[in-house]
């Protein structure tokens, strides 16, 4: 397999993004933590991704300042990831991926008629779609504003992948 260029040192702001944000694995782990999902064990199932993967990138998001561990327990120590104003700031752009992949990444009819994922806006309980404003209130959607359930169609693939 042919070894990826480095764009860690590019003045192109989309080529610096890609070097972290390029990597499948971090956007199901960031994906796991803005869903407040914190601990290890929990982030792996929920994303599928094998231990030795979640723990490389989690260290990876740690150098990088975009998560920071926590220790939750003393005896083993176990650690929680939480995100930082960093972290929290890449919530626009999986919002935004999230938004894409509603419009145009489904067949008609896959997920049962409606989102995959519905998020509400935790102010005022409107169902948001995929806006970047709350149609209720008025207000722009930022980091910890929604409150996601899914659909039916993918509850019944998180059943059959064994995660809630």
């Amino acid at each position: 397999m042919p070894k990826r260029t480095d764009l860690s040192d590019t003045f192109c702001p989309v080529g610096r993004s890609a070097e972290l944000l390029g990597d499948r694995a971090v956007l199901l782990i960031l994906r796991d933590l803005f869903f407040g999902n914190r601990r290890f064990e929990v982030i792996a199932a929920n994303t599928g991704l094998g231990p030795q993967l979640v723990s490389a990138r989690l260290k990876r998001l740690e150098r990088e300042g975009v998560v920071e561990r926590r220790a939750y327990q003393e005896r083993p120590v176990r650690h929680e990831y939480w995100l930082t104003a960093k972290g929290k700031d890449l919530f626009g752009v999986l919002y935004a991926m999230r938004g894409w992949a509603e419009r145009w990444a489904y067949r008609d009819g896959e997920t049962g008629g409606g989102s995959a994922m519905r998020y509400i806006h935790r102010a005022c309980g409107t169902d948001v779609g995929t806006a970047l404003v709350c149609p209720g209130c008025g207000e722009t959607l930022g980091y910890g504003d929604l409150k996601g359930e899914p659909s039916p169609a993918l509850r019944a693939e998180q059943a059959r992948r064994g995660r809630a």
